[in-house]
C-alpha cells in the first residue's frame, strides 16, 4: 500500500468514528472539571498529568477523525447526507445528537462536523494546545494557583473545539462565548493585581460589543431564511437539486442556521431561472421591502463587528495588546494561536454567504488591511517583548482578513496555520527569556542571549525567519499566497480595491521584517544590558524548550504544504485540501459574478519581489540596531524623531482617544442616570416623597381624629346642613 492509499484508508470507520466526536470536547471539559473541583486536593503533580492527558487524548481522537474525513471506499470519498437537498458533502463526517432546544418553528439541533477546515482547526487547537499545556508545568510551577490555571486552561480548550466543531451558528456562538469567558478568566488569572484585572474586564467588555453584533446578524440571517422559503418557488432550488418542500423539511429537522442550510440558500441566490435573487425584495416579515442582497450585506457587516472583537480588528483591537497581563502561556494558545483566529474561521466557514457581497468582502479586506498597518507601525516603538507579539499578532491577523475579503480563503486559513505554529514558538520564547531572567520584558534590558539561551535563540531565530518572510520557511508562503490573491482577484463594480490593498500588504510585509528584526538583535545579539536584572541569563527546563523545537520545525515544514506536489494537479497542497470547503463559494462567485477569482500561482518574479523588500526591510533594521545606533549612545536624537517615537510608544493615543470620546460620555451619562433618574427621581421623589407626602397627610389627619363623639357629631350635622344648602340651591 502507497502512501496515498494509507491517508485514504482511516484506521476506524468513519461512521463509527462519527458516534464518537463529541468525546473531543468531552475530553478537556471533563478535566477542566476535575482540576477546576479537586484540583488543590489532587496536588500539583497529578493535575498537571490530567490536564495534559485530557487534550492529548482529544488530539488523538482529533487526528483519527482528521484522517477519517479523506477516508475513500473504493474510491468514493466518505460524505455526509445534505438535509436540505442537493449533492452530499464530501470528505465531511457528521454527528446530530437531536434537538437541543426549539421556540415555536426556531429549531436548534446540537450537531457536530469535521471536515478539511474544521478537521485542520481541530489538529491545530488540540496540538499546539498540549505543546503549551506541556510548556506550562514548568512555567507555572511555583504558583500557587496552577489547579485554577490548568482548569481555565482545559475549559478554553474545549470551548474552541465547540466552535470549529459546531455545525450552525447557535452552537457556535456557544463556544464563541465559551472562549471569551476563558480568556478572562486567564487574561485576569493573577486578580490581586489591579493592572491585571483590568485587562480581563478590558478584554471580556470589548467582545461584548462584537458578540452582540454576532447575535444581530444571526437573527438577520433567520428573518432572510424565513423569507426565502415563503417567497421562493421550486424554480429557485431545482438547480442545487431541491425544491421547497425538501428545503422546508430541512429546517424542520434541523433549523434555520444550519451552514448546510445556508449554503444551498446561498447556492440559490444567483440563480437566473429563480424568483427569487439577490435584488429581489423581500414580501413579508420584518425585512419586507429589503432586498436581499442588501439584508445580506448588513448580516455580513454585523459578523464582521463580531469577528473585530473576537480577532481584535479596527474598531475593537484595543482589547489585545493588554491581554498580555495573563501568563506568558496564554498568550501563546489564546492570542496566537487559537481564540483570535475565530474571526478568520468564521469567515472562511461562511465563505459561500460573503461571496454574494462584494460591499461585505472590500469592508472586510480594507479592515484587514487597516488593522494590520496601524499594529504593524505601533509595533516599532515597542519596547515590551510581549507588547511587540501582542501587536504583531494584531497585524498577522490584518493580513488574514485581507486575504478572506479579497476571497482567497484557502490561503487566509493556511497562514492561520502557519501563524499558529511560528507565533506560539514566539511567545513561548518570550516567556523562556522572561523566565532565565528574572521576568525581564523590557528588550533593551536583554541582549547577548544567543550564547546563554541556545535552544531559545535557535527556536525564536526560526519563528523570527519564519513571521519575518524569509525563503524557504513557511510564513513566506502562506502570506504570499494571501498578498498574490489580494493582487489579482478583483470585486465587482470594486476593481480598484486590489490595485489599493497590495502595496498596503507589500507595506506590511516590509514594516514585519523591520520590527521582528528589531526585536531579535536587541534580545539575543550584542552585547548584554548593564541594565539586565540578573548578570547571567539561564536556559529552561526540556518542558519549555521541547515545545519549542517541535514548534520551530512545525513552522519550517509546513512550507511543504504551499508546494503542488499532486500529480496533474496545479494547485498547492493546501488550497486543494481546502477545495472540497471552498468549492461551492467559488462557484457562487462565478454564477452570481461577484467575484472575479484569479487561478494562477505566484512565479519566480514574485517571490523574488518579496523576498527582496522582506530582505531590505531586514537589512535597514540590522544596520540601524548594531551599527548606527550604538555608535549614538549617549546623544539625543532630533526632537522632531523624539516626537514621533512619543505617539507611536502610546500607540497613537487611539486608547485615550476611545477614554475621550466613548468612556467618560458614557461614564458621564451613568452619572446622569444614577444621580438625577435613579437617586433623585424614584429614590428620594418618587420612593421617598411618596412615603413623605403619606407622612405628613396622616399627621395631618390625626388631629381631627379626636376620639370625641360630640365632635364628630357635630361635623356630621354640618355636612349634613351643607348637603341641604347645596340640594336647595341646585333645585331653586
Amino acid at each position: 500500500m502507497d502512501f496515498s492509499s494509507l491517508l485514504k484508508t482511516a484506521p476506524i470507520a468513519p461512521d463509527v468514528l462519527s458516534q464518537s466526536l463529541w468525546m473531543i470536547i468531552a475530553l478537556p471539559l471533563l478535566g477542566a472539571f476535575i482540576c477546576g473541583v479537586f484540583g488543590r486536593k489532587l496536588g500539583r503533580a497529578n493535575v498537571n498529568l490530567i490536564a495534559c492527558s485530557a487534550v492529548a487524548g482529544s488530539f488523538v481522537l482529533s487526528v483519527l477523525a482528521f484522517w477519517a474525513t479523506s477516508h475513500a471506499e473504493n474510491g468514493v470519498p466518505v460524505s455526509v447526507v445534505n438535509t436540505f437537498g442537493g449533492s452530499p458533502a464530501r470528505y465531511a463526517l457528521w454527528n446530530d445528537l437531536g434537538t437541543w432546544f426549539s421556540a415555536g418553528d426556531f429549531r436548534v439541533n446540537f450537531g457536530l462536523l469535521v471536515d478539511h477546515l474544521s478537521g485542520t482547526l481541530l489538529l491545530v487547537i488540540t496540538g499546539v494546545g498540549f505543546l503549551i499545556h506541556l510548556y506550562s508545568t514548568s512555567y507555572m510551577e511555583h504558583d500557587d494557583g496552577y489547579w485554577r490555571y490548568f482548569a481555565y486552561l482545559n475549559l478554553f480548550v474545549a470551548m474552541m473545539l465547540t466552535l470549529v466543531m459546531a455545525d450552525n451558528l447557535v452552537l457556535l456562538f456557544v463556544g464563541w462565548e465559551g472562549v471569551g469567558m476563558a480568556s478572562y478568566l486567564l487574561i485576569g488569572f493573577w486578580y490581586t493585581d489591579a493592572a491585571k484585572a483590568w485587562a480581563g474586564r478590558k478584554a471580556f467588555i470589548t467582545n461584548r460589543i462584537g458578540d452582540f453584533a454576532f447575535l444581530i446578524g444571526t437573527f438577520l440571517l433567520v428573518l432572510m431564511v424565513d423569507a426565502f422559503v415563503k417567497q421562493a418557488n421550486d424554480t429557485d432550488l431545482q438547480p442545487v437539486g431541491s425544491n421547497v418542500a425538501r428545503y422546508a423539511n430541512g429546517l424542520e429537522q434541523r433549523g434555520p442556521v444550519t451552514f448546510q442550510g445556508l449554503e444551498t440558500l446561498a447556492r440559490a441566490m444567483p440563480e437566473a431561472s429563480g424568483v427569487v435573487k439577490l435584488d429581489t425584495p423581500i414580501k413579508s416579515g420584518p425585512l419586507e421591502g429589503r432586498t436581499y442582497g442588501g439584508a445580506l450585506t448588513v448580516a455580513m457587516l454585523l459578523f464582521l463587528l463580531g469577528a473585530a472583537g473576537k480577532s481584535a480588528q479596527l474598531p475593537l483591537y484595543v482589547w489585545l495588546p493588554d491581554a498580555m497581563a495573563g501568563p506568558t502561556p496564554v498568550s501563546a494558545l489564546i492570542h496566537a494561536a487559537t481564540m483570535v483566529t475565530a474571526g478568520v474561521y468564521l469567515f472562511s466557514r461562511m465563505s459561500f454567504l460573503l461571496v454574494l457581497s462584494p460591499v461585505a468582502m472590500a469592508t472586510v479586506a480594507f479592515v484587514g488591511a487597516s488593522t494590520a498597518l496601524l499594529a504593524a507601525l505601533i509595533a516599532f516603538a515597542q519596547d515590551d517583548i510581549k507588547k511587540v507579539l501582542a501587536y504583531s499578532t494584531v497585524s498577522q491577523l490584518g493580513i488574514m482578513f485581507m486575504g478572506v475579503g479579497m476571497g482567497v480563503f484557502w490561503a487566509a486559513v493556511f497562514h492561520l496555520v502557519t501563524h499558529a505554529f511560528f507565533k506560539a514558538c514566539l511567545f513561548l520564547g518570550a516567556g523562556s527569556v522572561m523566565h532565565g531572567n528574572a521576568d525581564e520584558t523590557d528588550i533593551k534590558k536583554l541582549g547577548g542571549l544567543r550564547k546563554e539561551m541556545f535552544w531559545t535563540w535557535l527556536t525564536f531565530f526560526i519563528a523570527t525567519a519564519a513571521i519575518t518572510g524569509i525563503i524557504p520557511l513557511s510564513g513566506f508562503f502562506s502570506k504570499d499566497a494571501i498578498l498574490h490573491g489580494v493582487h489579482h482577484n478583483h470585486l465587482h463594480g470594486l476593481e480598484w480595491v486590489s490595485k489599493v490593498l497590495y502595496p498596503v500588504g507589500v507595506l506590511i510585509a516590509v514594516c514585519t521584517a523591520f520590527y521582528m528584526t528589531r526585536l531579535y538583535l536587541l534580545v539575543f545579539e550584542g552585547k548584554r544590558s548593564p541594565e539586565a536584572r540578573v548578570p547571567h541569563a539561564h536556559e529552561s527546563s526540556w518542558y519549555m524548550t521541547l515545545p519549542l523545537l517541535i514548534l520551530a520545525v512545525l513552522s519550517i515544514g509546513s512550507a511543504v504544504y504551499a508546494g503542488a506536489w499532486l500529480p496533474n494537479t496545479p494547485q498547492a497542497l493546501m488550497e486543494n485540501f481546502l477545495s472540497p470547503v471552498f468549492q461551492a463559494a467559488n462557484r457562487i462567485a462565478g454564477s452570481a459574478n461577484t467575484v472575479q477569482l484569479d487561478t494562477s500561482k505566484p512565479t519566480g518574479g514574485d517571490y523574488l519581489f518579496a523576498w527582496v523588500w522582506v530582505a531590505l526591510s531586514g537589512a535597514v533594521a540590522a544596520f540601524l540596531y548594531l551599527k548606527f545606533f550604538p555608535s549614538q549612545a549617549g546623544q539625543p536624537a532630533p526632537a522632531p524623531l523624539r516626537a514621533v517615537r512619543r505617539v507611536v510608544q502610546n500607540k497613537f493615543y487611539v486608547d485615550e482617544l476611545y477614554e475621550f470620546l466613548i468612556i467618560r460620555p458614557v461614564k458621564f451619562l451613568s452619572f446622569v442616570l444614577y444621580r438625577v433618574v435613579d437617586s433623585l427621581l424614584i429614590d428620594t421623589v418618587a420612593v421617598r416623597g411618596t412615603a413623605w407626602v403619606t407622612a405628613r397627610v396622616g399627621s395631618a389627619l390625626r388631629y381631627l381624629q379626636t376620639g370625641d363623639a360630640q365632635a364628630y357629631a357635630a361635623v356630621m350635622a354640618l355636612a349634613l346642613l351643607g348637603g341641604v344648602i347645596y340640594a336647595i340651591l341646585k333645585v331653586f
